[in-house]
């Protein structure tokens, strides 16, 4: 089921230098713009808000763990990005983690202005569904968890919109994690797919797709 990216800048320095002055830049600076906006929202909350009850499934802790494994491990990615007709494709180990996966981590709803904006459904005991209330204006549409049997995420789905007068975009969110060689629970792939559109420009798709390589 979802750029890799909101998140660091789209790999280590892109070779061809056209790329990346009118592709990495300005896709980078989107995604890092919409990261911004949803920390934004959040940071009104109550300082005591990590203390409270998890109203969702607690997506924040669980990536954190994961940065941290991650920026320990330094594992290569392959990362494949393209841009309306411009595509390119790196391998790198050169991650910060918690910036690479800051968009994922800005799907986390347990935030107290979020707490009755959501619908809750439980498929199974493995599967968690949120679904972003009618009449509510926020921008995280839905997120989709799926669990292991000891409730760490195995997929990750979200839907992200964001619609001003300067901005318009339209992000779909994939995550995936499984069993590393070493042993441990670990991300796999993850990316995210979409549209943006400035004011002043035609509407661009875009996709960032990433898999972990391990060293």
């Amino acid at each position: 089921m979802i750029e890799a990216a909101n998140v660091e800048e789209v790999g280590q320095q892109i070779k061809d230098e056209l790329f990346e002055r009118r592709v990495g830049s300005v896709f980078m600076k989107q995604i890092l713009i919409s990261a911004v906006f949803l920390m934004l929202l959040g940071a009104c909350q109550s300082n005591s808000e990590a203390d409270q009850t998890k109203t969702y499934y607690d997506l924040k802790g669980f990536l954190e763990q994961q940065i941290k494994l991650l920026n320990a491990q330094k594992p290569r990615i392959l990362k494949q990005t393209t841009m309306g007709n411009t595509s390119d494709r790196q391998t790198t180990s050169a991650i910060d983690w918690a910036k690479e996966l800051e968009l994922f981590m800005q799907t986390d709803l347990n935030k107290s202005a979020f707490k009755l904006s959501y619908t809750t459904t439980r498929p199974d005991s493995n599967s968690y569904e949120y679904r972003l209330k009618a009449g509510e204006k926020l921008p995280v549409k839905y997120l989709i968890i799926k669990t292991n049997s000891v409730n760490q995420v195995e997929e990750l789905a979200a839907e992200v919109w964001q619609e001003n007068k300067l901005y318009n975009s339209e992000k779909r969110l994939l995550l995936t994690c499984g069993t590393a060689k070493n042993g441990t629970w670990q991300l796999q792939t993850y990316e995210v797919t979409g549209f943006q559109k400035l004011a002043m420009s035609d509407k661009k798709a875009f996709s960032v797709r990433s898999s972990v390589l391990g060293k």
